[in-house]
């Protein structure tokens, strides 16, 4: 069974009603349920999702009832294994003179760790550093969600 990596934005997406992805997330999330049993994401997402939601109103309670719901239903990984590699992608990115989200650069890094086979997420620039992971979007999720399981 295919293990698939939520990224900050897809689950900002899900809980925050004003955000413009909000129902594309929560239908592609639904198909990836039905068809998944293996979710994850890294637990430093979650210090995003809080400042982020919280800044956008979002009350303390639903954000415990969500952490909870995350716990539940996602492995929550550590980027510790895989801060290294990260690292060193980076300092290679800065001494060619190109822009990189470190960010970003973590959470793929996290994903290909744990042996994800899939990420899911709106930032296309993501690309780049996705070696031996799928990178995909809501769009793609809703568009052909068989795809998914090859």
């Amino acid at each position: 069974m295919s293990k698939i990596f939520f990224d900050a934005n897809i689950l900002l997406d899900i809980l925050l009603p004003v955000r413009s992805n909000h129902t594309k997330a929560k239908l592609a999330y639904e198909k990836i349920c039905q068809r998944y049993m293996d979710l994850a994401t890294s637990e430093n997402i979650l210090t995003t999702i809080e400042y982020i939601a919280y800044k956008n109103g979002t009350s303390c309670e639903t954000l415990v009832r969500f952490f909870d719901g995350l716990q539940t239903n996602f492995a929550l990984y550590s980027f510790t294994e895989s801060l290294n590699k990260s690292l060193a992608y980076y300092k290679e990115s800065c001494e060619k003179g190109e822009k990189i989200d470190f960010e970003d650069l973590l959470q793929i890094q996290c994903a290909i760790h744990y042996g994800c086979d899939t990420f899911l997420t709106e930032d296309r620039g993501i690309h780049t550093y996705a070696q031996g992971i799928k990178v995909i979007g809501l769009d793609d999720v809703l568009k052909n969600p068989i795809e998914l399981e090859k």
